[in-house]
């Protein structure tokens, strides 16, 4: 990893709003009270830029630098998190998963939150509020399963879909679920994609590009760490996964009991 890389941090969000612990299995909803606490956090403490200025290692000097990106393309980032975003002029980045645009999310299991993903109209609608569009495939397939064949199809058709939607060639893939195979880069690399990223991996090449996650649990000394370009280093110590796995599920059960 370069020695930008050490400072530079791309954050995953998936969904923005209310949505009770018990039916969000997978910790994907930060309030919207929280999401605004986070924001207002990046823009006192943090350097936020577009997603590609961290790609391409545009780092300005001073606080360590942020890209904010979400995964699925829920319609609560463009109507929870996207008027927060603008109020504080900070950029980001959403990855939609093609095939279920102006649907409900069909991956996980059936919730009562809100799951909807944006539809073309509403993705043009984010763009023109500073929420760049880019791919997360095509069907949300597991890419670290699926064949060679599979995964660039799936990348190819999304990119497609994409160009037609918002008028312009996506550059970036996050990969669905954040898994891949050790061939699932030079996949992504021939299909175009300038870089592409993972979730809580450590960081190995342009198109295995780290980020790291943020979800309910996260508490305002955890995201300090998780923005400090910092975290993933600490985090994948063989001490501090050990405690990590420990202690998850506590957290998770005391959470559960304050948001029922």
């Amino acid at each position: 990893m370069g020695p930008g890389l050490s400072r530079a941090t791309v954050l995953a969000y998936h969904a923005v709003g209310s949505c009770p612990l018990a039916q969000d299995r997978h910790n994907l909803f930060v309030s919207v009270e929280a999401f605004e606490r986070q924001m207002s956090f990046l823009a006192r403490k943090r350097r936020v830029v577009p997603l590609g200025d961290v790609v391409e290692g545009r780092l300005p000097s001073g606080p360590p630098t942020v890209a904010i990106t979400f995964d699925d393309g829920y319609r609560n980032v463009l109507h929870a998190a996207g008027p927060i975003l603008a109020r504080l002029g900070l950029p980001s980045t959403v990855f939609v998963p093609t095939d279920w645009r102006g649907r409900v999310n069909g991956w996980i299991e059936p919730s009562a939150c809100d799951f909807e993903i944006m539809a073309d109209d509403e993705l043009r609608r984010a763009e023109g509020m500073g929420i760049a569009v880019e791919s997360h495939g095509h069907a949300h397939i597991d890419m670290s399963a699926a064949t060679r064949d599979e995964v660039e199809r799936d990348i190819r058709t999304s990119l497609d879909r994409l160009e037609d939607a918002i008028g312009r060639r996506p550059r970036f893939l996050a990969y669905p679920y954040g898994r891949i195979a050790s061939w699932t880069p030079d996949v992504a690399a021939s299909c175009g994609i300038d870089a592409a990223f993972t979730i809580d991996e450590r960081h190995a090449g342009m198109h295995a590009y780290e980020r790291v996650q943020v979800t309910p649990l996260d508490g305002t000394v955890t995201f300090a760490l998780k923005t400090s370009g910092y975290y993933l280093r600490v985090r994948r110590s063989r001490a501090v996964t050990t405690t990590y796995g420990a202690v998850k599920p506590v957290v998770r059960r005391v959470l559960g009991r304050g948001r029922s």
